[in-house]
């Protein structure tokens, strides 16, 4: 089952067309109550995070135990912190994943292995996207000389997917 949250009925339905189960507006109703009774109270399995802050800790409320948890970004603006004790009552595990590290950004050395083989996974997922087996949602796709306008556009929240900027050609 996927349980997805969002902010606004647009994006909720978008969703819904994605895939997700159920969709819960997060201003709408105390989603953590909402995720604990859609799964039994046993709590998500996974879940993904691109928010941080406030989300995050009732996200590691709502996890279930043996869960993972994927922080991704911290769109919020804050930046929490993980509470050992949660980790262990719940035997749960946070997986950070910061891409940029793959691609060498604030780190020195040379590429390992494992930086090979998550290249070779993008050339794939490209290469799926070139042939249309990949579709990217893409909210809007302006000229670089436009970023003003994009950062308005994220800033109103009401982006669903990506905003890409393309280069001057």
């Amino acid at each position: 089952m996927v349980i997805a949250t969002a902010g606004s009925e647009a994006k909720l339905r978008v969703a819904r067309e994605h895939g997700a189960d159920h969709a819960i507006n997060y201003r709408d109703c105390d989603w953590r109550t909402a995720v604990l009774a859609l799964t039994g109270q046993r709590g998500a399995d996974v879940i993904y995070d691109p928010v941080g802050g406030e989300t995050f800790e009732q996200s590691l409320r709502c996890i279930a135990p043996e869960g993972r948890i994927i922080p991704m970004g911290f769109a919020s603006g804050e930046i929490p912190s993980v509470p050992a004790n949660i980790v262990l009552v719940k035997n749960i595990s946070v997986l950070g994943v910061y891409w940029g590290y793959y691609f060498g950004w604030g780190r020195h050395g040379v590429p390992t292995s494992n930086d090979a083989r998550l290249r070779r996974a993008y050339d794939t997922l490209f290469e799926w996207a070139r042939q249309g087996k990949l579709r990217p949602l893409a909210h809007a796709v302006l000229p670089l000389r436009e970023f003003r306008q994009a950062f308005q556009m994220i800033s109103s929240r009401e982006v669903i997917g990506r905003v890409v900027l393309r280069p001057q050609e």
